[in-house]
């Protein structure tokens, strides 16, 4: 299993180009192995980056279990479910 850590650049996530790195990031690790991705030292992100993560990430690697995000705060489950409705019409797991 890999683990990565959203928040080891920084407690607050924003920008596009950053969540595009670690959507990367997950998306190829995911290829090899199950990913947990733990946001329990994420204080906050913008709307921008958990569009570009969350959105943009292929839904089917959350719904076979693949890629997990785990300890997110409620403020950044509900971002993270506002940019995934917008997107898709569902929220995530």
């Amino acid at each position: 299993m890999t683990q990565i850590d959203a928040a080891r650049d920084g407690a607050v996530l924003a920008g596009r180009s950053h969540a595009q790195t670690l959507r990367e990031e997950i998306e190829d690790a995911a290829r090899a192995d199950d990913v947990v991705v733990d946001f329990s030292r994420v204080l906050t992100m913008s709307p921008s980056f958990a569009d570009e993560l969350f959105a943009k990430l292929d839904s089917d690697l959350v719904e076979t279990g693949r890629v997990d995000f785990q300890h997110l705060s409620p403020a950044v489950r509900a971002i993270a479910d506002f940019v995934i409705s917008g997107r898709r019409g569902s929220v995530a797991t």
